[in-house]
């Protein structure tokens, strides 16, 4: 059996799968989260590494034959961010997360300064405001004491990691993330320069692939959990790529999509090529490349209506299932703009209902939610086509994977057959498939595919694919048409 880790903004999950890659034990861990001011998201490190200890030790006490028969530990972990390690290996300060947005300045700066078009010859991308540039450079105007007692910057899953083994590392896919040489073999040290933080690279991991033996559980982890001592821990990635390896997508020209916390679309490409639609990092067979267009645009937004409109509802995902199929496809429902946290056209954009009418119901509002989610992944998913090959088929997972209606908007409004996995926690599965690969249970990615099972199948109709084009069509317009409107309402707050 191998355990899998996956620890995202909202929850962490520990899930032991059998040598058919079945989930035998789950365990699950909401995340805290805290906002002190405006644009901060942060979150105690020590807190989540507590968390996860406990759900170890749930699953193991759960597992036939214990820690025994677990061989090997996969973890990964949200992407962006920053976990902070002081030389006793302690937090030197409150992680940031990725939804977290006090560099945006730092950005506009760069913007207008030509060092982000300098950087990008570099790096062949773009950062986001919690990428590790925009917040370091914050992190040394605003905090340079922090920085002074840190010893090293990790990502969420070498912070886990290390508290597992003790050993510091990263993996090449999250080394790229952000100020990572074109070719892919590790950091960029003339991006850093550009950026003006070459006096930094030394709080950096180094980086080895995914799929290697980081190290072995520490004594003192295993009496705390009922692992064995010494159990391998694979380096492990980022969790939305090793979600598409959980999902199905494990070769090239595999297209995925997480719909989560972030809208993930992603394709697995022979070559790279540097589009500042879409950022490229190192696949995981270390030959292939994964171009990735994201943005924090997806089933948060549904979650926002839960918690606001349907706090009262007892199982509000399947009433809302009922009550969106009992529309029918033709029902008048507004124009819904999916950016309450972000968008892939910058801070600016906010969510909207347009076209919204008395004889509207919530059903309509929730359908006007999950349409407005789709057509931004089609949005994404439009601009990985350009040099691409055709989409005929796309492995579905997060939050809207467990709708059957939602799954089946996505293969209408992709016009697409759309393949959601057997397991409801493919982060986790992606985790314990490359711990496979690293313990030798697998030769590579597409042979621990063979743990990818699909459950679902979804085939669009002709009928439904052309009235989405056309929904499709008025969605972007309206995006054209609501940008003076969105500096409006940002100007109004200023």
């Amino acid at each position: 059996m191998i355990l899998g880790i996956d620890s995202g903004q909202t929850a962490l999950k520990v899930v032991v799968f059998d040598d058919d890659g079945l989930e035998v034990v789950v365990t699950r861990r909401p995340t805290k989260t805290r906002q002190p001011i405006p644009h901060h998201v942060e979150r105690d490190a020590d807190g989540v590494a507590e968390q996860l200890l406990d759900a170890i030790a749930e699953a193991v006490e759960a597992t036939p034959g214990r820690g025994r028969s677990i061989s090997g530990v996969g973890v990964v972990g949200h992407g962006d961010g920053m976990y902070f390690v002081a030389r006793d290996g302690r937090p030197s300060r409150e992680a940031i997360l990725a939804l977290d947005t006090r560099a945006d300045g730092v950005l506009d700066e760069w913007r207008t300064d030509g060092t982000l078009d300098s950087a990008r010859l570099l790096t062949g991308q773009e950062p986001f405001a919690a990428s590790l540039a925009p917040l370091l450079a914050w992190l040394a105007r605003h905090e340079p004491a922090t920085l002074d007692r840190t010893q090293w910057l990790m990502y969420c899953k070498d912070w886990l990691r290390f508290r597992l083994t003790g050993e510091v590392a990263t993996d090449l896919v999250e080394a790229s993330s952000c100020v990572g040489a074109l070719d892919g073999n590790g950091y960029s040290a003339a991006a850093l320069d550009a950026y003006g933080l070459a006096e930094f690279q030394r709080l950096l991991p180094r980086p080895r692939s995914a799929t290697d033996i980081a190290g072995g559980v520490l004594p003192e982890v295993a009496r705390r959990t009922g692992l064995t001592a010494g159990t391998p821990v694979a380096v492990g990635t980022h969790d939305v790529v090793a979600a598409a390896l959980g999902a199905g997508a494990a070769k090239v020209g595999d297209y995925s999509i997480l719909a989560g916390t972030y809208s993930v679309n992603q394709y697995i490409a022979p070559t790279r090529v540097v589009n500042p639609r879409w950022q490229a990092r190192p696949w995981i067979d270390g030959r292939s490349w994964v171009n990735m267009g994201a943005s924090p645009a997806s089933v948060t937004n549904f979650e926002w209506f839960m918690r606001t409109l349907m706090a009262d509802t007892p199982d509000a995902i399947a009433v809302a299932n009922d009550e969106v199929a009992g529309l029918g496809a033709d029902a008048d429902v507004p124009i819904y703009h999916p950016f309450l946290y972000g968008s892939p056209f910058g801070a600016t954009p906010s969510g909207s209902f347009l076209g919204l009418r008395g004889w509207h119901t919530r059903a309509h509002l929730v359908k006007a939610v999950w349409e407005g989610v789709v057509h931004n992944h089609r949005t994404h998913m439009d601009w990985l086509l350009e040099g691409a090959a055709p989409r005929t088929r796309v492995s579905l997972a997060g939050g809207a994977a467990r709708s059957s209606v939602w799954a089946q908007m996505f293969a209408d409004g992709l016009n697409t057959h759309i393949e959601v996995a057997r397991t409801g926690e493919p982060g986790a599965l992606g985790a314990a498939m490359l711990a496979g690969i690293g313990t030798g249970r697998f030769s590579d990615a597409v042979d621990a595919g063979a743990w990818a099972r699909v459950d679902h199948r979804y085939t669009p109709t002709r009928e439904a694919a052309a009235r989405w084009d056309a929904s499709h069509a008025r969605y972007a317009e309206s995006l054209e048409l609501a940008r003076p409107l969105w500096r409006l309402v940002e100007g109004a707050h200023e």
